[in-house]
């Protein structure tokens, strides 16, 4: 590995659509004060992108490494995308290096990295009201056991303890039918020591609402996003990472309203406060520092529910909420690591829609295809943003997650629709890639589910 240069770096750790977003509006934000800043990537594949922006590429598995020989230059800030990172403690060895993170400290991002704690530490918080009905098996259940917990359940989802890249949940009356089918293989799971998170199955609009943090207390919010989980049209097939996600006019989603949104906003800042409370001069320096993303469900008769919570930027919904900013996201990041995030966040107004385009075979392994764009018009390339694809050769290539994802902005939701699936029939018009075609369909006929 050749020696860094000796001159301020910022750090980002990651290199799929989520991370390529953040640097090309910190890019264009920093020169738009004439600042210029220089980035260290630390990912996993040779993302065209960043290839071309910049002529270093790390890799995550060599961060000791890079720390060694970063450590005599003048690192700004580090930026973590991808959750394993935050489990791994990288930004616990950043900040012990006096490197400020924008990505918690990993005590902290268990509220993440471990559904169990998560809801046990909702209920810590007093928000116990905001969860389903739940129940935790381990190995110290047998069979008769997880079938009396079961009885307590109409139906109910089945989710792992840890992390699974959006895909350790299983849903009845999707991913399996009857009670009686998963006994087994839960009792098989708990007995290699897996812990099992049983919870109510629950019916209604799921959307998420980010916020980000300082550290100290202070705390700004992302308007509420839609993502679309399922592989298949109609909300079916198997969990991904995401296949898309809407944003409608006002920074709205046509099911929500203010009382809903307010409480998603207060819930964010209760569990960012009693998670300082907890932390901060007890193991921690800091408090938490960076994004918390709560994954929130309005039910059918209007209540909202915790789902989930993220300690990073979901991935599509960032490429939407980063695309509206309309802050200086440079300024934005300063004022994070220096404690003093004060900056009320504002946004384009505008309808918005991303849509993933995958291999075929995903979320299976599949074979690297090929990838060409070359006869798209620049207008259509540069709302492009590549995720899980390579550049070799000068030839593009698939991998095995999600390979890029396509952007449009309009005024109105329908304009939306029909621009970005008329855009992406030319963008595969070569290629064979997978892509679902109902992202924000249904509100164009309803706006009142």
């Amino acid at each position: 590995m050749e020696k860094i240069p000796n001159t301020d770096y910022i750090l980002i750790i990651g290199s799929g659509a989520r991370e390529t977003i953040f640097i090309k509006k910190l890019l264009n934000d920093s020169k738009s004060i004439n600042k210029d800043i220089n980035i260290i990537c630390l990912g996993n594949n040779n993302n065209p992108y960043i290839n071309e922006k910049f002529s270093k590429e790390f890799f995550i598995d060599f961060l000791n490494n890079i720390i060694k020989k970063i450590y005599n230059n003048k690192i700004e800030f580090a930026f973590i995308g991808p959750e394993l990172p935050l489990e791994l403690e990288f930004s616990d060895m950043l900040e012990e290096r006096n490197i400020p993170c924008i990505g918690p400290l990993s005590n902290y991002a268990q509220i993440e990295t471990s559904k169990i704690y998560a809801r046990n530490f909702i209920k810590y918080a007093g928000l116990n009201e905001y969860s389903p009905l739940y129940v935790v098996l381990d190995n110290k259940v047998n069979k008769e056991n997880i079938i009396n917990n079961l009885s307590n359940f109409n139906n109910f989802v089945i989710k792992k303890d840890g992390l699974c890249g959006g895909k350790g949940v299983l849903v009845q009356g999707i991913d399996f039918q009857n009670k009686e089918d998963v006994i087994d293989d839960l009792y098989n799971g708990i007995k290699q020591n897996e812990k099992i998170l049983i919870e109510d199955k629950l019916i209604g609009e799921e959307f998420s609402l980010m916020s980000i943090t300082d550290g100290n207390g202070n705390v700004k919010h992302f308007p509420p996003i839609q993502d679309y989980k399922r592989l298949d049209e109609g909300d079916k097939g198997p969990n991904t990472g995401g296949m898309g996600c809407v944003i409608d006019r006002n920074n709205s989603l046509p099911f929500l309203n203010k009382e809903d949104i307010v409480i998603c906003e207060n819930i964010n800042n209760i569990i960012i406060d009693n998670l300082n409370k907890n932390g901060v001069g007890k193991k921690n320096k800091i408090g938490y520092r960076g994004i918390l993303y709560g994954s929130f469900i309005k039910q059918r008769n209007n209540k909202i529910k915790i789902i989930e919570f993220n300690s990073r930027f979901g991935d599509p919904e960032c490429l939407i909420a980063l695309t509206l900013l309309k802050n200086n996201l440079y300024n934005i990041c300063n004022e994070i690591i220096n404690k003093n995030l004060r900056s009320n966040l504002l946004f384009d107004n505008s309808s918005m829609l991303a849509v993933y385009l995958v291999p075929r075979n995903y979320p299976s392994f599949t074979e690297s295809e090929i990838i060409n764009i070359d006869s798209v018009s620049d207008t259509i390339k540069k709302n492009i943003i590549y995720g899980n694809i390579e550049e070799n050769n000068g030839n593009l290539y698939s991998l095995s997650s999600r390979t890029m994802i396509y952007l449009k902005k309009q005024n109105y939701l329908s304009d939306c629709f029909k621009e970005i699936y008329d855009d992406i029939l030319l963008i595969n018009s070569k290629n064979n890639l997978k892509y679902r075609k109902d992202i924000g369909l249904k509100y164009l006929f309803n706006k009142n589910i």
